[in-house]
């Protein structure tokens, strides 16, 4: 029974590994970073309300609390309908200036609720 026991602790140990590197070091040293960035929303708008980031980033909005939405000006992109908690995401692959609004609290031009993503070429300047 002893050796039952110490056989099934020993294989937990391992699959335990397993699960915490379930691809091994080699992925891990291979694998890109993707780069990403959160836009905030709350009271009724977009925090920060302008955000530079670099080509093929992904933009990840949060809701904090409403009934909000992210609409690209240009019809680009397009969130569902975000409730507290809802997150949304958008990765940019190309470079330029992106007007967004919510559909319920803002308007296209930068009217209310709105903001922009500037989508550079190089890595973002803070």
């Amino acid at each position: 029974m002893r050796k039952l026991t110490m056989t099934i602790l020993l294989l937990t140990m391992v699959l335990a590994a397993g699960v915490a590197s379930p691809a091994g070091p080699r992925a891990t040293r291979n694998r890109s970073v993707q780069p990403k960035a959160t836009v905030k929303i709350s009271s009724f708008k977009f925090e920060p309300k302008v955000l530079t980031v670099a080509l093929g980033t992904t933009v990840e909005w949060v809701n904090d609390g409403g009934r909000h939405s992210v609409e690209a000006d240009n019809g680009s992109f397009k969130s569902d309908v975000l409730k507290q908690g809802d997150k949304f995401e958008h990765k940019f692959d190309k470079a330029g200036t992106f007007a967004y609004h919510c559909e319920f609290h803002g308007e296209k031009g930068g009217k209310d609720m709105a903001g922009t993503i500037v989508v550079r070429r190089g890595p973002a300047k803070k």
